[in-house]
């Protein structure tokens, strides 16, 4: 899982940087000689959602590989050895413990199953670390101690918030090992709502990626010389969230400019504009890109479509 996992961040990393560097944002999809219609993708919000996606895919791999439930299931039951040979200053018969230790996935799927035999003792483990202004942070785990080795109850090491939860599992547990008379012992570690979290942090990430995937526009130019009139169409996530049309006589159009503005940081933006009889300056683009080559072949295109002088 992890493989895969790994396997799919870096798709996502590579596809997301080769759409950023190598895709043209303009798409020719119909050009003859009266008509000329072309997209403007949002080359930089589609690559940056795609990127943010991979939060949402590594959180959504985290939701499924949780295993919110931990659970240890002891049981006793006379030995099979004959009366005749257990020495009867004992006064007592001889018994047997057998604990089943098994992590669940969501919906009850058992994840893993460790049996555990002759159970000693449960142990509280204190592991000590240092932040980098040198103070003490505490995590804690429970380890289970046998004659012959020992198991933890879980794989991760909790934090002070769940000292007592933890500590009450070990008094359940050492209770049990020490009165005979009880036959069953069943404690369970329940770190659903954790889990929870996990899933609102996946949908979460999900929905930033969308979000961030739908704040440019698509622009769809269409020039039509049958009908002599030139559409724009601006719209957000394939038109779902909103779209706006703006309807011109190409006979109104008199020149095409890529229009720069200068930064403080000697850097230049540029975005395509129709100039009008009017003198309206009319964006084709409404957001200023640093792609210079970009600005410049939707001008040549667009110009060559209405034969006005490059």
């Amino acid at each position: 899982m992890t493989v895969l996992l790994v396997a799919i961040l870096l798709a996502i990393n590579l596809g997301a940087g080769c759409y950023l560097t190598l895709a043209n944002p303009l798409k020719v999809s119909e050009q003859t000689s009266t008509k000329l219609i072309f997209i403007i993708r949002p080359k930089v919000f589609l690559g940056v959602g795609i990127f943010f996606s991979q939060l949402f895919v590594l959180f959504l791999f985290a939701t499924i590989v949780f295993t919110p439930i931990t659970q240890l299931v002891c049981n006793r039951y006379p030995n099979n050895i004959s009366t005749s040979n257990i020495d009867s200053s004992a006064g007592q018969n001889t018994l047997t413990g057998m604990c089943k230790l098994t992590e669940n996935y969501w919906f009850g799927q058992e994840k893993s199953e460790v049996l555990v035999s002759d159970l000693l003792e449960p142990k509280l483990e204190t592991e000590m670390q240092t932040d980098s202004q040198v103070k003490p942070r505490y995590s804690y785990k429970i380890l289970l101690l046998t004659d012959k080795d020992s198991f933890p109850f879980t794989d991760r090491t909790y934090p002070k918030l769940n000292l007592e939860e933890l500590q009450s599992i070990v008094l359940r547990i050492n209770k049990f090992l020490k009165n005979p008379t009880e036959k069953n012992l069943e404690v369970m570690l329940d770190e659903a709502f954790t889990g929870y979290i996990s899933v609102m942090i996946t949908v979460f990430c999900g929905i930033l990626a969308l979000l961030v995937a739908s704040l440019g526009f698509f622009i769809t130019c269409n020039f039509d010389k049958e009908t002599n009139t030139v559409k724009l169409s601006r719209y957000r996530w394939f038109g779902m969230l909103g779209k706006t049309v703006f309807q011109y006589s190409l006979n109104e159009i008199t020149d095409v400019k890529l229009e720069r503005i200068d930064t403080s940081i000697d850097e230049y933006f540029f975005r395509v504009i129709l100039v009008l009889k009017s003198g309206e300056n009319l964006p084709l683009t409404p957001n200023y890109t640093s792609n210079y080559i970009n600005g410049d072949s939707i001008v040549r295109a667009t110009k060559d479509f209405l034969e006005l002088t490059i």
